[in-house]
């Protein structure tokens, strides 16, 4: 959850020069509930229990009827936050200069993670849900290029750049649109309406590694657009009622697609899930109290697409190792600290260079 995470917050919304600290606060939501997903899923996984995991199932799982271990709710908030600010940073820039900025500052973190991972995978750690065999070169490159998930059998690597995959879908989708969202910006997202349903309806039943990415496609890109009708809605562009009316589109085209079945897989309530982050989302997106504006939450936000990327390699591995021996509380806390450390290392010293490299070229660019 590239927003994913992998998007900063817009410095401005409708022409106010109001930051959104409320974005900086979702995502903080969102990498919270992801790392807590993978952490009660690692106690499901080997038939253990744990207090945390207890707690959540009855303070929150249950009285809301969502998925077990809040399944997806991290997801969901990445996704409509990344359509929130993506379509906002789409309003100032070219059609490819959109595209390039956010397909390059996706990979340098990405490729450093899926080596990471290959190589914890090599030498017989878990980094996901079931362990892998030896990997060749080959699924390295190909989890480079995000077409892991398209192999038959599947190489998951890190499992989570699955998400990566809607995102730079989405980013093409935008980028192929952005002279009619300027002119009329309830086209795009009532187009991706209709391309998602066809995508849905073209692969539905088809057993291959191939369409079942493809019907992904068609299942999750609805989720980043009813951010980008947040957006849309917020800056005005777009009357509430038209975005509310196409945001319900795109909904129903989620929750039938989960009825079909074959494409979600985190539990059984997916729609009810997205609604929770969906008024989340529209609650928070403007946000701007002492929390929201805090620089534990600033400094935070900034991290959360490392955080995404390296939590399951940092915390699985360790675990795997110390449960058997050793307090399951203590070993929680050090496996979060530990994926709280690499994450730091990442950003400091992977993202946020790439970061300054991208800008200084993107300067030296336009200078021309």
């Amino acid at each position: 959850m590239t927003s994913s995470p992998t998007e900063r917050a817009p410095a401005t919304t409708t022409g106010a020069g109001e930051y959104l600290h409320g974005l900086d606060l979702l995502r903080v939501i969102a990498s919270c509930a992801v790392v807590l997903t993978h952490l009660s899923a690692w106690f499901a996984l080997n038939h253990e229990e744990f207090w945390l995991a207890e707690l959540v199932e009855r303070g929150l799982v249950d009285p809301l009827h969502l998925n077990p271990r809040l399944s997806f709710l991290g997801v969901a908030l990445f996704l409509l936050v990344s359509g929130v600010v993506v379509t906002h940073v789409a309003d100032r820039e070219r059609p490819l200069q959109f595209l390039r900025k956010r397909v390059v500052r996706l990979l340098p973190l990405l490729w450093v993670v899926t080596a990471l991972a290959w190589a914890l995978i090599n030498l017989g750690l878990r980094v996901s849900a079931e362990r892998e065999g030896p990997l060749d070169l080959g699924d390295l490159l190909s989890g480079l290029a995000l077409a892991n998930f398209f192999q038959s059998p599947q190489v998951a690597l890190a499992g989570v750049t699955w998400t990566l995959q809607i995102q730079v879908a989405f980013y093409c989708y935008v980028a192929l649109t952005i002279p009619v969202l300027r002119r009329r910006p309830w086209v795009p997202p009532l187009g991706l309406a209709l391309l998602s349903f066809v995508l849905l309806l073209l692969n539905n039943g088809v057993q291959t590694a191939m369409a079942q990415q493809i019907g992904k496609l068609g299942v999750y890109l609805p989720v980043v657009c009813i951010g980008q009708l947040i957006s849309l809605a917020h800056s005005r562009k777009v009357g509430p009622v038209a975005a509310t009316a196409i945001g319900a589109v795109h909904f129903t085209l989620f929750t039938w697609a989960d009825k079909v079945g074959g494409y979600t897989f985190q539990g059984e309530a997916m729609p009810r899930t997205l609604l929770v982050a969906t008024l989340l989302v529209v609650l928070l997106v403007a946000a701007g109290g002492p929390v929201s504006r805090s620089a534990v939450v600033r400094g935070w936000s900034k991290r959360t697409y490392a955080i995404y990327l390296v939590h399951l390699s940092a915390m699985y591995p360790l675990y795997d190792a110390l449960m058997p021996h050793l307090d399951h509380t203590l070993v929680a806390v050090l496996g979060l600290a530990w994926a709280v450390l690499l994450a730091e290392a990442l950003h400091r010293w992977v993202e946020v260079p790439a970061d300054r490299a991208v800008r200084r070229w993107e300067k030296r660019r336009s200078a021309r």
